[in-house]
């Protein structure tokens, strides 16, 4: 599980709980953000938060496939973001750095509860890819992906889910997940053929 988080904890990632703003702060280029978060600007990293925490979750709901776990994991990513930000050179964009921090926060729960070898019981396969509800024949097709994407060894499904489902170039996915970017490559390759085999589709 998820380390407990205090009440301040809390004020720091829920923008609510926040007095009102004194300026908008929906036009403020990411960087500028990121430096006012950096000197303490508690607004500034919320802001960066409401900005961020939607795909955040969408990742770790993917990854983990529990909503309560990817909820509980997406605190502790922006807490440890929130406490990373003085070290942060600006080298990757904040949402790179910030996917990072969901990877490692992922695979350290993983680590915790020894469960590499298997998917949780828990584990919900609708949480694998889009919902598309519009087209039966489409919603079966999307229904069947997402039980391919969810057997997939926890490597590949990594890949496939940033460059697919969340639209990351193959630079940043080796960034996130600290890989070669050849290895990346390779990697979504074999994913690619895994999906077609167990689509039917063949090697």
């Amino acid at each position: 599980m998820a380390s407990s988080i205090s009440s301040d904890s809390i004020a720091i990632l829920d923008p609510s709980v926040l007095r009102p703003r004194e300026e908008p702060l929906d036009a403020v280029a990411e960087p500028a953000l990121v430096v006012r978060a950096g000197r303490g600007d508690r607004v500034a990293f919320a802001e960066l938060v409401r900005r961020h925490q939607g795909k955040v979750r969408a990742l770790l709901l993917r990854l983990a496939g529990s909503p309560s776990l990817a909820d509980d994991l997406a605190q502790e990513v922006f807490l440890r973001a929130y406490r990373g930000l003085v070290g942060f050179e600006g080298r990757s964009s904040f949402g790179t750095w910030v996917y990072r921090i969901s990877y490692n926060v992922y695979l350290n729960h993983r680590t915790r509860t020894r469960s590499y070898a298997a998917l949780p019981e828990d584990y919900d396969v609708r949480a694998a890819a889009p919902d598309d509800a519009h087209s039966p024949p489409r919603a079966d097709l999307r229904r069947d992906l997402r039980a391919a994407i969810a057997e997939l060894p926890e490597r590949y499904r990594a890949v496939i889910v940033l460059y697919y489902l969340h639209e990351v170039s193959y630079p940043e996915i080796a960034e996130i997940l600290e890989l070669p970017l050849g290895t990346v490559k390779t990697h979504l390759h074999r994913a690619k053929r895994l999906l077609r085999q167990h689509m039917g589709g063949g090697g």
